[in-house]
């Protein structure tokens, strides 16, 4: 628990531009529901999990402060979501210039397995299966964005942070990104592949 620190999550997160915006109030409140955030969910609170509750937790006391404050919940999933793409917008750029080299795939092959290792920590459930020389793929059984966005009554930001993926990875150069599901849009795995083009 002693690097899960609130105002350090953020600054890590997705959202730190969008927290500029908050005035005192609302980032001391933030603060506040962070904090009870991480009590209640010590569990997932283990190293590897570290980077996705940065974003995971910062996105779920953000909404439920904007509801506080006025919001509704449906106006306040949109306006955190959009803050999110508009933040990860310049990587678009920087991973197609990476996905534009014919070893992209062999890459993933080989790093991806590797850092998800140590990237995935309580509640998370992910296989990488077999599949020919110029294919990647991996399925995710069980994901800690669903768990925890379900356990606080907004499903369908699994959904809105699924879309992150989409937008990153739709349109590469030298890659094919495919899946027939995703756990966000009410599939029971995301089983997402990248083949050579």
């Amino acid at each position: 628990m002693l690097k899960y620190i609130p105002a350090k999550m953020i600054r890590q997160s997705r959202f730190i531009t969008f927290y500029e915006t908050w005035d005192e109030s609302e980032k001391e409140q933030l603060i506040v529901q962070m904090n009870l955030l991480l009590e209640e969910n010590r569990e997932y609170t283990d190293s590897n999990n570290y980077r996705h509750l940065c974003n995971l937790l910062t996105s779920i006391a953000m909404i439920m402060v904007l509801e506080k404050n006025g919001k509704t919940r449906d106006e306040a999933e949109k306006e955190v979501a959009e803050a999110m793409y508009e933040f990860i917008n310049p990587q678009i750029i920087s991973t197609k210039k990476l996905a534009s080299h014919g070893w992209f795939v062999r890459c993933l092959k080989i790093v991806m397995p590797i850092k998800f290792k140590k990237t995935l920590g309580y509640g998370w459930s992910v296989e990488f299966p077999k599949c020919p020389s110029d294919t990647f793929a991996m399925i995710t059984h069980k994901c800690i964005y669903q768990q925890l966005f379900t356990k606080y009554g907004m499903p369908e930001m699994t959904a809105r942070f699924c879309k992150v993926d989409d937008i990153l990875y739709s349109d590469l150069p030298r890659a094919e990104f495919t899946y027939t599901q995703q756990i966000g849009n009410g599939g029971n795995m995301c089983d997402y592949s990248y083949k050579k083009r």
